[in-house]
């Protein structure tokens, strides 16, 4: 009797030891899918109204007009506003109540796009591609944010019809292959 009721403790410690190890980390931690994350190149800013994602700012380079991207949208039931200041410029956009703009849309090249770096743009940092640009972002009633936008340039193609004046590809050059490495 007793030798049943060890093996039967024993086929129980072995049930919960293969039932903890089936259930994983997930039995201790969060589930990895369900933390949010921006998943592509740019950044998101969750405002009460107002969210921006995914938004980068694209160029030819350090001293190049560069051009914001991204998706701006309102979930509320009111109309709202988002506003970028970027060195000296200040850019505003009215979004409706429940609705979406995408940056990308040509009507919004002009305005979401800031002068080449330096000084003499009133910037205070370079929009050099590989970096972030520091701005500030106010969506709706919420406070100023300070964020880092992501800057990248045209050699991925998605971004490359982005750029202002269009993509400079002497800029990727560097990327390709040279006859000697496709020799080997």
């Amino acid at each position: 009797m007793k030798k049943y009721r060890a093996r039967q403790a024993a086929a129980a410690a072995a049930l919960a030891v293969l039932a903890l190890g089936a259930s994983g980390c997930g039995a201790i931690n969060d589930q990895a899918t369900t933390i949010h994350y921006d998943a592509s190149d740019g950044i998101g800013i969750w405002g009460t109204e107002v969210q921006v994602r995914n938004l980068m700012l694209v160029t030819n380079g350090a001293d190049k007009p560069a051009r914001f991207i991204g998706q701006v949208s309102n979930e509320s039931a009111k109309d709202s506003t988002l506003s970028i200041k970027a060195g000296e410029k200040t850019i505003e956009l009215p979004v409706k109540a429940k609705s979406s703009v995408n940056l990308q849309d040509e009507q919004f090249a002009e305005q979401f796009t800031i002068p080449g770096s330096g000084a003499d743009a009133g910037l205070d940092k370079t929009t050099n591609p590989g970096l972030n640009f520091k701005v500030s972002i106010t969506t709706g009633n919420d406070a100023a944010k300070s964020v880092n936008v992501p800057v990248v340039d045209g050699t991925l193609k998605e971004y490359a019809q982005y750029v202002p004046g269009g993509f400079d590809e002497s800029n990727a050059e560097h990327l390709k292959p040279s006859e000697a490495a496709e020799s080997h």
